[in-house]
């Protein structure tokens, strides 16, 4: 506690509390990439043979893949 201050909130935790605050910021990080990645995966469309997005494929100008 000595390198801060001694009236804020954040400075007066515990070792424990600090921890936990850490411990939790790292959970909402992990599961804002896997919802993220869920999306990615389970909304967007994806090629059936090499599963990249569609959207990423080459197209001729009638709309058929140039693969």
């Amino acid at each position: 506690m000595a390198d801060g201050c001694r009236d804020c909130a954040s400075c007066t935790k515990s070792w424990l509390g600090r921890v936990a605050q850490k411990l939790a910021t790292g959970v909402l990080y992990l599961c804002t990439i896997g919802v993220a990645f869920l999306v990615k995966r389970g909304v967007m469309r994806h090629c059936p043979q090499c599963h990249h997005l569609l959207s990423k494929h080459a197209r001729r100008s009638d709309g058929s893949f140039r693969d």
